[in-house]
């Protein structure tokens, strides 16, 4: 009897620990999202393409370009236009179409994913690493649980929804009742001279401008999202090392992660900002030292970093604090063990094994200084050079194909623009 207890103690021991095992792999780290169960996530998973894997993504951008740009191009690809026409009046032309449509929202859709993996590892960082104090662990479980609700109401998507539409509407409705001659393939004029808005036109203003602005508008609200999650933690009590090698206290993770939003940045910039001034120059021909053209260049490649940098100063208090703190105790213990070990080996006659001892001591004299200097270079900001450069390269990026209407353009680089567009149709 005994033999068969212990054998079956034994089975269950053995089959009680993977059970233990599993139940912890089964558990999940975290469930942090900022997109999933939202209005465009539940309308993808309803199309069966609502995970983030790489075929899904290609789907979406599929899916949404079918939507804007395709019916767009095909409406205007029968239209028969003058010799000598305005390139205004050529839909093909019109390069802000190509940025904002083809470029900006499959970038925006990419960028969904790389966000949402960094803001979910930053997350599970906090919890994992140490840095929550325990009396606020609880709370900061609970911060999942409101990001959830916030993600899933309706009323911020109906807000969105509405603003992309206010948006599109005094885009496009101003050609149609102004009273210049300018015509553009949205708005042309009758045979009376009357205003009227082309069948294309009527799809940007009601469909494909709506779907491109309340893309990035809701991008605003998950940014929003994020930011009031870090508004919430940075108030919370951390336990910060000043000696901790990533420089910031132990929440360098935060750097990386605002760096991610710099796809962000690029698809914004390319889509709202490069594409409208770059149709301006190339296609109205607007002077270059008009404030509306170089203006947003200089004002988006300056605030959009700042924007995703300026939220990590919400942890510069605690940050100096605890900097200022640790160099205080440094230098009072670093003061005692300095004098004990000039008073034991300096002040002292020579002996040989008081002499080894205090070499020895002295050898931790000099660790001490490599640690006093590793608190001196923590910095109360926590993001880094490269994480900077990241974001500011993206705002300077998209202005990039801007810089021939700046800088003089080589003869052969210029023969070959010239070349390309010769394929664009009419």
């Amino acid at each position: 009897m005994s033999e068969k207890k212990a054998k079956t103690q034994k089975t269950e021991g053995k089959t009680a620990a993977p059970q233990a095992e599993a139940g912890e792999e089964d558990e999940p780290l975290s469930q942090f999202s900022l997109f999933e169960g939202d209005l465009v996530n539940r309308a993808f998973a309803g199309l069966k393409i609502g995970s983030r894997s790489p075929l899904d993504l290609i789907l979406r951008m599929i899916i949404v370009i079918g939507i804007t740009w395709v019916p767009m191009a095909m409406m205007s690809w029968h239209v028969v236009l003058p010799p000598g026409a305005p390139a205004q009046l050529n839909f093909f032309s019109d390069y802000a179409a190509y940025a904002q449509f083809l470029i900006g929202i499959p970038l925006f859709i990419i960028a969904e994913r790389v966000v949402g993996e960094a803001t979910m590892g930053a997350y599970r960082d906090f919890g994992s690493s140490g840095v929550i104090a325990d009396e606020y662990k609880a709370v900061f479980k609970s911060a999942e649980d409101e990001v959830k609700a916030l993600r899933k109401r309706v009323f911020p998507e109906i807000v969105c929804i509405a603003i992309a539409y206010i948006l599109a509407l005094s885009t496009i409705l101003p050609e149609l009742f102004w009273t210049s001659d300018m015509e553009t393939w949205h708005v042309l004029k009758d045979a009376e001279g009357a205003r009227i808005i082309t069948q294309t036109g009527a799809w940007l203003m009601l469909v494909a401008l709506p779907l491109q602005n309340y893309w990035w508008i809701r991008w605003v609200w998950k940014i929003f999202i994020w930011y009031w999650f870090l508004s919430k933690i940075s108030r919370f009590k951390l336990v910060l090392v000043a000696s901790h090698p990533d420089h910031t206290g132990g929440i360098g993770f935060l750097s990386e992660v605002q760096a991610k939003f710099a796809l962000v940045i690029l698809a914004y910039g390319i889509s709202n900002v490069v594409a409208t001034i770059g149709y301006k120059i190339a296609i109205e021909h607007a002077p270059l030292d008009l404030p509306p053209v170089w203006g947003p260049l200089v004002g988006f490649a300056i605030i959009a970093p700042l924007l995703f940098l300026s939220p990590l100063l919400l942890f510069t208090k605690q940050l100096k604090r605890t900097k200022k703190r640790a160099l205080a105790q440094f230098r009072e213990k670093a003061m005692r063990n300095a004098r004990k070990l000039e008073q034991e080996w300096l002040a002292t006659p020579y002996d040989s094994q008081r002499d080894e001892v205090a070499r020895s001591e002295l050898n931790q004299l000099n660790l001490l200084t490599t640690f006093h200097d590793r608190i001196t270079a923590m910095r109360v900001v926590p993001f880094d050079l490269r994480s900077a450069g990241q974001l500011i390269g993206s705002a300077i990026g998209p202005m990039i194909p801007l810089l021939p209407y700046f800088i003089e353009v080589p003869e052969p680089l210029q023969v070959m623009l010239e070349a390309l567009t010769k394929w664009l149709p009419h």
